[in-house]
């Protein structure tokens, strides 16, 4: 099987969201791949060349295409944090976790952060907030997020349905 590039990148991701930035090298995604790293060097000069793939491939699916989505016009914001609150965190969590200990993609992550969080206050705003008021819920929305990454599932989930609905209908 020919692999591409895109399948090089998604397995990294994976790895990351598995095992963290260290784990994320050139022979263990070929073992996982189950091909020879040569393959490898088709598609990315080095290792650096594929972490910087990862982010873009990452900052793409989780955040550009969810905004710039066809349905984006009739999005809601109870939608859009629905679906946030359901998937899988462990690549997000791998993403602040490596930020940490790589100053530019910390800044990039800052971007990231502001789009989504302007997206979200947007979607605020279409349910008649004033733009003061959908800032302020759109930090704190993603101040829960944040802290529902941080926590994991520990030894047992946690349930953000309920508190998520309560937020969502909630009236000041």
């Amino acid at each position: 099987m020919q692999y591409t590039r895109e399948d090089w990148v998604r397995a990294a991701l994976d790895t990351l969201g598995e095992s963290g930035i260290e784990a994320v090298r050139v022979e263990a995604i070929a073992r996982k791949l189950r091909i020879s790293k040569g393959s490898f060097y088709h598609h990315f000069q080095d290792r650096r060349d594929l972490l910087d793939a990862v982010i873009d491939y990452w900052e793409e699916h989780a955040t550009e295409r969810i905004i710039a989505a066809p349905q984006a016009d009739d999005a809601t914001l109870e939608r859009l944090l629905s679906f946030v609150f359901t998937t899988e965190r462990k690549v997000e969590a791998a993403m602040y976790a490596w930020a940490k200990q790589n100053p530019d993609l910390g800044k990039r992550l800052v971007g990231i952060e502001k789009r989504r969080i302007g997206y979200v206050a947007a979607l605020h705003e279409k349910k008649g907030l004033s733009s003061a008021d959908a800032s302020a819920r759109a930090h704190l929305a993603y101040l829960v997020y944040i802290g529902w990454l941080v926590r994991g599932d520990l030894d047992e989930p946690f349930d953000i349905s309920g508190p998520l609905q309560h937020f969502l209908t909630w009236d000041c």
